[in-house]
């Protein structure tokens, strides 16, 4: 039996035995044995021992330049990652030895064997390919994060690795993969870092699905949002489907979805619940038990799984997702408020021309009032929203004051940004570096303000809405944001190499402004009510400061 021949520090060996053909290829011949063994400039103890016979001795190493040597014949072969060389030595008695090179990737999660890659005509990946990419996702959340032990203890996150590789069968399907490998990535307790459910991979337009839209809300309930032919009127409670209760469901869908706080975690589900019911309560037929709003006695009906083309036909009922807008506003002057629906931080430029506009139209029309709608805004950059905060803030601050940034080689390639140096490191702002609030001759607003939050409102919102209640700048109303004032985020896609599941992975941390890392939680309302009822409280309160 052939064992491990050489480690050195210039590269790694390993050697196996496989049949090979013989035609035409490069010739070495000895009357030494062993001969000498040369990778990249380092002589190998013990060389390389020949072994005659109809079976190829196979060298894989991670050195680009080999070099057989004999008393009477030098071989050098130059390498790159995954590339191979076969060949022969010929000894002085006529024998054969049958030898191929692999050069080997250094960091073989990195760059994988093209071979490893390779999926069959079916899709489904094998067990040693679906090893290979947990694997792989492990060593990247590694070296991307910048502490995936924060929330869980490492006992316990390898053996839930080792667990998901044991149960792996021969064949796997990216979904069955994205099952076994997303409850692992969860567990880090990173909102921002998330395996993403292979939408295009299951739901295509053939598959039939159920024909029911639903809302999961904070206190786990699930609402209808839309029936096929609106049988189930919007907002009853959904009690259970195929008897599986709602508490069922929804226990068995949070061990799959990232965050902080339950109440995130929560929010993901009703933006994930279609993909993580047909995962994980896969049916053809869906006998649903609901309670619509007022009534005393649950009613019950049975759909057949159809496409998704018939069920939006069907459907008429089912609510648009809203404006693309990423910021408006309206002015009701009679009220004297204006009310700014704010559902994503992005474009700079944009909103800084925005706000400028907005705070104009509040001063020409003397609106006294302001409500900003956060309600349903996942974030995006943070300059956009201290283009905002100038005008409102009483005083200088930070929407982050402390960040930890880690950079590694993989962070580089991910980032495309070759020239970036590799660091760990720690930064604090001092208050000259602070953002300072605009002067009145700016057009600084002085009127009421009042910000409206959710569970939803998170990563750049949650930091905004944060700076927003610790600065004073007006009241916060409704739900705990699902940001944290310390968390993790700046992420990076990685995509596994096989099945290309994709993770967005945070390389940062961050410390809002003035929190306190032993008493880590959103930012709380001032007048805590479930988000639905955030705006109408603000109005009412609106109507009071007349």
């Amino acid at each position: 039996m052939i064992s491990l021949k050489t480690l050195i520090a210039a590269a790694v060996i390993t050697i196996s035995i496989t049949d090979m053909p013989i035609c035409g290829q490069t010739t070495l011949k000895t009357t030494i044995d062993p001969v000498t063994l040369i990778l990249d400039g380092r002589k190998a103890d013990g060389g390389w021992r020949l072994i005659p016979g109809p079976k190829t001795d196979v060298l894989d190493t991670t050195a680009k330049n080999i070099t057989f040597a004999t008393d009477t014949d030098t071989l050098n072969i130059t390498l790159d990652e995954w590339q191979s060389k076969d060949f022969i030595i010929l000894t002085a008695k006529g024998d054969t030895a049958r030898v191929r090179v692999n050069c080997t990737a250094a960091n073989p999660y990195e760059n994988p064997d093209p071979a490893l890659l390779k999926k069959a005509p079916s899709g489904l990946l094998s067990r040693k390919q679906a090893e290979f990419d947990i694997n792989a996702l492990v060593y990247s959340l590694s070296q991307i994060h910048p502490d995936i032990f924060s929330t869980c203890r490492q006992a316990d996150f390898f053996r839930a690795v080792n667990t998901a590789i044991a149960s792996l069968p021969d064949s796997v399907s990216v979904m069955e993969l994205y099952r076994r490998t997303a409850p692992i990535v969860a567990m880090i307790g990173d909102g921002h870092t998330n395996l993403t459910f292979p939408y295009s991979k299951v739901f295509t337009k053939e598959l039939k699905r159920m024909p029911v839209w639903v809302d999961v809300l904070s206190d786990k309930s699930i609402v209808c949002r839309s029936s096929l032919d609106s049988i189930i009127p919007r907002g009853a409670k959904i009690l259970s489907i195929n008897g599986h209760t709602d508490t069922e469901m929804i226990d068995a869908m949070m061990p799959f979805v990232a965050g902080e706080r339950e109440h995130f975690k929560l929010s993901r589900i009703d933006s994930s619940f279609p993909a993580l019911r047909h995962m994980l309560f896969p049916a053809d037929t869906f006998e649903i038990s609901y309670l619509p709003e007022g009534a005393k006695k649950p009613l019950s009906v049975t759909y057949q799984a159809i496409s998704f083309d018939e069920a939006k036909r069907r459907s008429p009922a089912l609510p648009e997702s809203g404006s693309d807008n990423p910021y408006s506003f309206t002015i009701d002057k009679k009220n004297n408020v204006a009310i700014m629906d704010f559902r994503e931080f992005s474009d700079v430029g944009r909103m800084e021309s925005f706000a400028d506009s907005m705070f104009t139209a509040l001063r020409k029309n003397k609106i006294g009032n302001l409500i900003i709608d956060l309600r349903k805004n996942g974030g995006g950059n943070s300059s956009v929203g201290d283009r905002l905060l100038r005008y409102i803030t009483p005083e200088p601050y930070m929407q982050m004051d402390k960040a930890l940034v880690k950079i590694t080689p993989l962070t580089k390639k991910l980032m495309k940004a070759p020239d970036i140096v590799p660091t760990f490191m720690f930064w604090e702002a001092t208050p000259d570096q602070y953002i300072v609030p605009r002067t009145a001759d700016e057009g600084h607003y002085d009127g009421n303000v009042y910000l409206l939050t959710s569970n939803k409102t998170f990563s750049s919102a949650g930091s905004f809405a944060w700076a927003f209640k610790e600065c004073g700048m007006g009241t916060v109303i409704g739900e705990e944001t699902g940001g944290m004032n310390v968390c993790f985020g700046d992420v990076l896609s990685y995509r596994m190499p096989v099945s290309r599941l994709q993770c967005s992975v945070s390389f940062k941390r961050f410390w809002q402004f003035r929190a306190d890392e032993n008493d880590i939680h959103g930012t709380i309302p001032d007048i805590a009510v479930p988000a639905a009822k955030a705006m109408d409280t603000a109005l009412k309160l609106v109507k009071k400061s007349k």
